[in-house]
């Protein structure tokens, strides 16, 4: 049974909820902006341009889970779709063709030398799909 939505895939029929992968994975934090900038027009009014973009931000992931998402990205960015929260108030979901961009470098907890701390993993040019 999944608690969330959160889906990858390299498909969109393809995605897969990220608690039903092999080594299930929690829920991510998802900080989500739907544009990627904002102007202030001459009139005052404050304009937002450009896609959206999101993060997933994993407090700790083991090695098996990590490399279920690294497969998704094995150079520094791919081209995914993912299921993801929207800042809707009703906390719902959509999903989106994305870049999905990997770290430049990655937190590990010493105490337990493989397991990676706060992974936020990109996720810009966010296209709508139905």
């Amino acid at each position: 049974m999944t608690i969330s939505d959160f889906k990858i895939g390299t498909t969109l029929a393809g995605m897969t909820n990220l608690e039903a992968l092999t080594a299930p994975i929690s829920a991510p934090r998802t900080p989500f902006k739907p544009w990627a900038t904002s102007v202030v027009a001459a009139s005052g009014v404050s304009i937002g341009k450009g896609f959206p973009s999101c993060q997933w931000i994993f407090s700790q992931l083991t090695p098996a889970q990590r490399d279920q998402l690294r497969a998704f990205c094995t150079g520094k960015s791919a081209t995914v779709y993912i299921r993801t929260m929207t800042n809707d108030s009703s906390d719902s979901y959509a999903n989106y063709q994305a870049i999905m961009a990997w770290p430049d470098d990655e937190k590990r907890d010493p105490t337990k030398r493989h397991d990676r701390l706060e992974l936020t993993i990109a996720f810009t040019m966010l296209v709508l799909q139905s």
